[in-house]
């Protein structure tokens, strides 16, 4: 592949096989691109003050993660990027087969110098800024080396003949209605990250939670006999680690996922230690005092089975024994307070300000949750003496 390849008169910053058909009455080319001759191919800078006339405002932090699982990934997959073009800015020209006859579908697609400025993103923004900062970020020669087999790897491009800034918009809202992928799939399916790893692991070994974790839906029924989903589970177990506040950066999850024994160890403890030393209600699953069929019921008797009281609960284990300090004391503190729904003063997430009186679940708002967590460990320590 070569660029600014001149053929009589004509100068084209682009020829690469092709594969042409079309979609919603226009010409669609697609081809991959390796990612040099990208970069190469689409020299503007996509910077964080730019809004590119077909697409959203560019997420700096999105397009730096990216950038970072490229470099630390070798496995790494990147999905198509799609571009809209003048349709006078290309030429196609058919292959033959073995009888001289064109083949309308496959040929040498090219793109003319002159007018390869009419050319679009309306989906990829993101991708292309990470590409961009990959490169300019090997200032040396053994930097430039080490990203090699990057400028040599590809991701689809997709061409759409299209230039009016109305239609290329409404693409880039068209291209963007696929579903999302929810979260507890997520977490089943992103081996990447050490805390579903680590919730997958739970949901298996884990005494109290094997069996009560709901695996096929985001969030828990109330009239299901399961104490979490897994991905609230996976959760539960980075505030663990990381704390309610705390930031699992990329590099600390490379940390986690090298040391996964031990963050195994770390969340079980919290689960199978922990968690049934601080409340009855969840050694009662433990001893079988409480069938799961009877976790509904209780919802409606103790907060102890909400979601935000088990997050509150991991962000006060973690902080508890951040320092090395045993966590039976702050276990015994939570073991003989209030957590019956509905209570009044006295209670303790009432008295947190993380549940108003007389309510049948806590408030799950960050900032009520952050001051709940404050609130239980001074009043732990005090009580501590």
């Amino acid at each position: 592949m070569t660029l600014q390849i001149t053929t009589e008169t004509k100068q084209y910053s682009l020829r690469q096989p092709a594969h042409r058909y079309w979609q919603g009455g226009r010409c669609v080319y697609y081809f991959a691109l390796d990612l040099e001759t990208l970069d190469g191919l689409l020299p503007q800078r996509v910077d964080d003050t730019m809004i590119r006339e077909a697409n959203r405002r560019l997420t700096p932090s999105h397009a730096k993660n990216i950038q970072e699982y490229l470099e630390s990934e070798d496995k790494w997959l990147l999905g198509g990027m799609m571009l809209g073009i003048s349709e006078g800015a290309v030429e196609f020209e058919s292959y033959r087969d073995e009888h001289g006859t064109p083949t309308p579908n496959f040929g040498e697609l090219r793109i003319l110098t002159n007018k390869a400025n009419t050319m679009r993103i309306f989906d990829g923004q993101h991708r292309r800024r990470a590409i961009q900062a990959l490169f300019e970020s090997a200032t040396d020669e053994e930097q430039k080396e080490g990203f090699a087999a990057l400028r040599n790897a590809a991701i689809p491009i997709v061409l759409y003949t299209e230039d009016d800034l109305r239609a290329l918009k409404q693409m880039f809202v068209d291209a963007s209605k696929t579903k999302r992928i929810e979260a507890n799939t997520i977490v089943r399916f992103d081996q990447r990250d050490p805390f579903n790893l680590a919730a997958l692991h739970l949901e298996k070994e884990s005494e109290l939670f094997s069996g009560r974790i709901e695996m096929e839906r985001s969030t828990v029924a109330q009239g299901r006999g399961y104490l979490a989903s897994i991905n609230q589970l996976a959760v539960f177990l980075r505030i663990t680690a990381v704390g309610y506040s705390g930031r699992a950066s990329q590099g600390r999850r490379h940390s986690y996922r090298y040391e996964l024994p031990s963050l195994q160890k770390l969340c079980l403890t919290w689960a199978d230690e922990f968690l049934p030393a601080a409340r009855e209600e969840y050694e009662g699953l433990l001893t079988g005092e409480i069938e799961n069929a009877e976790i509904p019921e209780w919802r409606s008797r103790s907060l102890a089975y909400s979601i935000t009281t088990m997050t509150i609960l991991a962000g006060c284990y973690h902080d508890w024994i951040s320092d090395g300090s045993d966590w039976k004391p702050l276990a015994e503190f939570i073991r003989e307070a209030n957590l019956k729904s509905g209570g009044g003063s006295g209670a303790l997430l009432v008295d947190a300000g993380v549940a108003a009186p007389g309510a049948t679940s806590p408030i799950g708002r960050r900032q009520e949750v952050a001051g709940a967590i404050r609130y239980i460990l001074q009043l732990a320590k005090a009580e501590m003496g």
